[in-house]
């Protein structure tokens, strides 16, 4: 099986609301003009809702790393993008 980004970025937003890794409960959202894309898979950044809204520095979320999605769907989660 092979994703498309569309069906990667639901499993991306999947693992943020079961996996709890929304920091205390705060409402996220995927920065999709951030998104990366390379032969692996894609790199989904994310950032609380309200920061994307305000710009507020007091509501945004700092060093998390992005959601990973191989292209196979069999890796999902937090993963440092490759330099």
């Amino acid at each position: 099986m092979t994703l498309d980004l569309s069906a990667a970025k639901a499993l991306a937003m999947k693992y943020l609301v079961e996996q709890q890794a929304m920091p205390e409960g705060v409402p996220c959202a995927i920065v999709d003009l951030k998104i990366v894309e390379n032969d692996e898979g894609w790199y989904f950044p994310y950032q609380s809702i309200e920061f994307l809204k305000t710009g507020g520095f007091n509501v945004s979320l700092v060093g998390n790393w992005p959601i990973f999605v191989s292209r196979d769907g069999l890796h999902v989660g937090p993963r440092r993008p490759s330099l």
